[in-house]
């Protein structure tokens, strides 16, 4: 095995890991199983560092097995039903608290409107849109409004991207 050059250890470990894929493979699962934390971190890191990649993964996953999807959404929603509805109402909480007094029953029907626009719109493309606030409710820089003109409608996999910061 060529050591000293690190391109040709490369290509080597590379074309080794095809000949043995089933051993190579039980090596790294073995490995996962002996260092869950490591693995965990592991993984972590690399979520942190390629999350368009992530996304870009799940949403093949999701298209290729939708009911199998659907299940394991439902399951992890039972799952986790505690955090799910405390997401949830301090989401609501935070729109609340993020509309203006000043809004009028005109704004909130326009804000419906753009809710039923991205509604439309999924149907309509056959993938998921969203309604995202371009200056988040709550992001670690500034924070917006819960108004008309700080909603845009975007395909679903941008705005899980954007992931509540401002200007992406």
């Amino acid at each position: 095995m060529p050591r000293k050059d690190p391109e040709a250890r490369k290509a080597y470990q590379k074309e080794y890991a095809e000949r043995n894929k089933e051993k190579a493979y039980a090596r790294v699962k073995a490995w996962r199983e002996a260092n869950p934390d490591k693995w965990a971190a592991q993984s972590k890191r690399y979520a942190q560092k390629h999350p368009e990649k992530i996304v870009e993964k799940t949403t093949r996953w999701v298209s290729n097995n939708p009911e199998y999807a659907a299940k394991v959404s439902k399951r992890s929603r039972i799952k986790h039903a505690d955090r799910v509805l405390a997401n949830k109402a301090k989401y609501r909480a935070d729109k609340i608290q993020r509309t203006p007094k000043w809004v009028d029953s005109e704004e909130l029907w326009i804000i419906k409107e753009i809710y039923k626009l991205a509604i439309a719109r999924t149907k309509l493309h056959g993938f998921s849109w969203h309604v995202d606030h371009i200056i988040p409710l709550n992001g670690k820089t500034v924070s917006g409004l819960h108004v008309a003109n700080n909603l845009q409608v975007i395909p679903g996999e941008l705005n899980l991207l954007k992931n509540n910061k401002y200007g992406n």
